[in-house]
């Protein structure tokens, strides 16, 4: 291990003589007797563990040159400022310059020595220091970068739970990827309908791309092949194709994307049966709509023939000699029929109703439908995390 460094400026050059021979055993000692030898020293990009400075240089004040160095980064880690008079003044100048300790003439060698080893190791517990709190900052970056990447997880699944279709889907999980770096692919597959592939970097899945896909579909959750990884649901797969082993961030983006993957599964199921929700609504409004127009028709059909039937027994009373017995008889049958074609028309009256209540109750689960998907786009335009 290399002994430590020491420069020694002083313009007495007797005295000077005497500290460098007394610190060379436990040291490696430069000398100059004036700043500008210093100065030059400094130039050979020499770096110096500590500066033992006189005060007194010539006319130059050593507190002044120290004072000066610290304010320019010089290849000197400490300074001592030592004087020929111990007064407060003087260790204030010391404390004032920016001098790590101070020593008054006459100085003992030996305690010169320890003063310095102390410093040495003074510098060595700063040293530590600093190295510590690079190390926590270190962490404290990383950790927030994992907190960051996490939070974009958190808004991605947050915009899922918005989306009304497998475009949306593919959009936001895509937005995300850029967001992230990352690079894939995409694959629905819905239950009445062909699977449906998509690139983050191309819009439209390669050959191979998609067989890998439908190749991999049945593998777990989660699946490494080399840099390439897939996360799978029954109606869903997300092939990522940049995950490096050993990058830090690989491991949080799979924990995210093993969540993202389970939250997008379940918003299918949702547009899946939201979408035969909306079938099946569709269905019944137009059966209803139908059956109202038979029931009209039916009953306009059903009042012509009442028209006719009244017509043809009134012109029959004309040409007919009814006695006044089968006259009455044939008047209670035209009065029963009349009495069951308004019966009928009660029924059709409800019938008319209770179609119009199932078509407002159709009207109404729309509206909410569409409500529900205008307050989750209101939703996601706020939603900002990290």
């Amino acid at each position: 291990m290399s002994k430590p460094t020491v420069l020694i400026i002083d313009d007495d050059e007797s005295y000077l003589e005497i500290l460098a021979e007394g610190l060379e055993d436990r040291f490696t000692v430069k000398c100059a007797s004036t700043l500008a030898l210093a100065e030059d020293l400094l130039k050979e990009n020499i770096h110096f563990d500590i500066a033992l400075v006189d005060e007194n240089i010539g006319t130059d004040k050593g507190s002044n040159w120290i004072k000066l160095k610290k304010q320019h980064n010089p290849p000197v880690t400490s300074f001592v400022l030592y004087s020929g008079l111990a007064t407060e003044g003087a260790m204030l100048r010391g404390l004032e310059c920016g001098a790590d300790d101070f020593l008054a003439k006459p100085i003992s060698l030996i305690a010169l020595n320890n003063k310095l080893e102390k410093l040495i190791d003074y510098q060595a517990k700063i040293h530590g220091f600093e190295d510590e709190l690079k190390s926590k900052d270190n962490v404290i970056n990383v950790s927030m970068a994992q907190a960051s990447k996490y939070g974009s997880c958190m808004q991605l699944t947050s915009k899922l739970n918005g989306c009304i279709s497998f475009e949306e889907i593919r959009d936001d999980v895509f937005n995300y990827f850029r967001s992230m770096n990352l690079e894939g692919c995409i694959g629905f597959y819905p239950l009445s309908a062909p699977p449906l592939f998509y690139s983050s970097k191309k819009g439209v899945c390669s050959p191979v791309e998609t067989e890998v896909m439908e190749l991999l579909k049945t593998k777990p959750r989660l699946y490494r092949f080399g840099s390439r990884t897939i996360f799978n649901h029954p109606l869903v797969s997300i092939l990522i194709l940049n995950l490096e082993d050993g990058n830090i961030d690989t491991d949080i983006f799979i924990d995210a994307l093993a969540s993202v993957i389970e939250c997008v599964g379940a918003r299918i199921e949702f547009i899946t049966y939201k979408n035969s929700l909306i079938e099946v609504q569709e269905q019944i409004q137009n059966a209803v709509i139908s059956t109202k127009k038979m029931v009209e028709i039916s009953k306009h059909h059903q009042q012509e023939v009442m028209n006719e039937i009244v017509q043809n027994i009134g012109l029959s009373f004309h040409i007919l000699d009814l006695s006044e017995e089968q006259e009455k008889h044939l008047m209670k049958l035209v009065h029963d029929a009349l009495k069951k074609h308004s019966q009928d028309d009660i029924n059709f009256l409800e019938v008319t109703n209770l179609l119009d209540a199932t078509l407002q109750s159709v009207e109404k689960l729309k509206n909410l439908n569409n409500r529900k998907h205008q307050s989750s786009e209101e939703i996601d335009d706020e939603d900002e995390l990290f």
